[in-house]
């Protein structure tokens, strides 16, 4: 089956309400995704078993996404959860401290990296 023929069994309208009916909105990576429907739902799926896996409540899966998002320095990924998580009853200050946290990780991450190199360099 080529690509044209299996996008003709995606129903991208179908996906993009789930995901609508879960943020609030659209956000645009999916808007984007829709004009492959292969490509979009392969990206649902992934998330869709991620955010329905009940290991954890919806609010710590939003807190986390709010960490990794202030890590990467991804704004409009950033703002999706931040709204999100607000929507699931998330404070301001808890929201605060998710982008402390993250951004925290991220610092760590380059200084581990970079005092690493530089004590390599001490030693030369």
């Amino acid at each position: 089956m080529n690509t044209d023929e299996q996008n003709e069994y995606i129903d991208v309208d179908v996906i993009l309400n789930s995901i609508e009916s879960y943020f609030g909105f659209v956000p645009k990576i999916f808007q984007v995704l829709s004009k492959n429907p292969a490509a979009l739902k392969a990206y649902y799926d992934k998330l869709d078993v991620l955010m329905t896996d009940e290991s954890l409540p919806p609010l710590s899966k939003e807190f986390i996404s709010i960490g990794a998002a202030s890590a990467l320095g991804a704004d409009h990924c950033l703002l999706t959860h931040l709204k999100v998580a607000k929507e699931f009853g998330a404070t301001n200050d808890q929201l605060h401290l998710a982008i402390l946290l993250g951004s925290a990780i991220a610092e760590t991450d380059a200084l581990a990296k970079s005092l690493r190199v530089f004590e390599e360099f001490e030693n030369l």
